[in-house]
């Protein structure tokens, strides 16, 4: 999977990247180029996590309860739109630059 720093726009490898710190929603990656320290939006995070959960609690609901269908089939599709945009929307963003900031202009 390729990453872009959010930072110095180049892109690296998650297998390259060496430092990391926080766990969980919180973790947090330094680019192996320029040492910025990048991380997710925890609130997309966990707006995509909720819409795939109730998209699949919805689910089972309609397949295992009868005549719920006209409650359950918009509730899967609000589901799978939340878990779309908000997958389109989490991208890395800066946490913290790099000390070194003059460095990246050489490069």
């Amino acid at each position: 999977m390729a990453l872009q720093c959010a930072h110095c726009y180049k892109h690296f490898s998650i297998a390259k990247v060496t430092e990391s710190r926080g766990k969980g929603l919180s973790v947090e990656v330094q680019c192996p180029h320029c040492a910025a320290w990048l991380g997710h939006n925890k609130t997309l995070a966990l707006v995509k996590i909720s819409g795939f959960y109730g998209g699949v609690i919805a689910a089972l609901v309609a397949y295992f309860v009868d005549n719920v269908t006209y409650i359950t089939t918009p509730l899967i599709i609000f589901a799978v739109i939340v878990v779309g945009l908000s997958h389109i929307m989490d991208h890395l963003k800066m946490v913290e630059a790099p000390e070194d900031d003059a460095g990246i202009n050489n490069q």
